[in-house]
């Protein structure tokens, strides 16, 4: 009688099994990778779609570096007021800020004391708008006509301000602004532009040079008629837009000099 051979036990058959798991596991992310990458497509095109449709080419503007900015991804500033921008002004509101609340006070407590002899309710005022704490001087009063440096006697005035604003890392802007009138041929500046920024660049140095701000938080900007707060048809108006004012910005300096 032959004898039977004892049948052989394949040990390795959950192999074919686990073969089986790993194929399908990897058929399923496959998918899952494929629906994600569609999907980020899609809202690409819906995005561009909402922004053709609404804003047309003014979806994406130069942001003076060569490259595009999109308006609807652009990053809005940390305390939600102030945008560094070259036109100055943003669409937002002015927020509670108590900090620069307690700047004004010091300026006014300072002013108060140190000038009580001078009126000075026609040369400046102070104001909060979406750039932070503003200082607005009258040009007709710091300035000569067609001059960029501050009248020795208000020099004071700019002193005492400065030396409030010179404590704390906020950046400081100061803005030089004109009427609409053309300067007089033979001026020492051929034109607003250049008169509206010499004065806010005059007034940076002087700060620079005295009270040792960091230049890292000066800037100076000028705007010519660029920016009115009044109409320039009539002379009162006109000499409301001839303007230099400090911003003390909501803004803080993250460089060290």
């Amino acid at each position: 009688m032959k004898k039977k051979h004892p049948e052989h036990v394949n040990l390795e058959r959950w192999l074919v099994s686990y073969a089986d798991f790993i194929t399908l596991l990897f058929a399923f992310f496959v998918v899952m990778y494929s629906i994600a990458n569609q999907d980020k497509a899609k809202i690409k095109q819906i995005t561009e779609a909402i922004e053709r449709t609404f804003l047309g080419p003014a979806a994406k503007i130069d942001a003076g570096s060569g490259s595009d900015v999109n308006v609807f991804t652009q990053k809005s500033s940390m305390v939600g007021q102030v945008v560094d921008q070259p036109m100055g002004h943003n669409n937002a509101l002015p927020e509670h800020n108590p900090e620069l609340e307690k700047i004004a006070e010091r300026i006014e407590e300072s002013l108060s004391y140190q000038m009580q002899t001078t009126d000075l309710k026609d040369i400046y005022k102070i104001i909060y708008d979406d750039r932070g704490l503003v200082i607005r001087f009258s040009a007709n009063k710091l300035f000569d006509p067609g001059s960029e440096v501050v009248r020795s006697q208000y020099l004071p005035l700019i002193d005492k301000i400065s030396g409030v604003i010179a404590d704390g890392n906020r950046l400081i802007r100061i803005e030089g602004h004109t009427d609409n009138q053309s300067l007089p041929e033979g001026a020492k500046y051929p034109t607003n532009w250049e008169l509206s920024t010499a004065r806010a660049a005059w007034i940076v140095r002087y700060m620079r040079a005295k009270w040792k701000i960091p230049s890292s938080r000066l800037s100076a900007a000028g705007y010519a008629d660029g920016q009115p707060i009044a109409s320039n048809a009539n002379e009162e108006g006109r000499e409301r837009n001839r303007r230099v004012e400090i911003v003390v910005t909501s803004v803080q300096s993250t460089k060290q000099e």
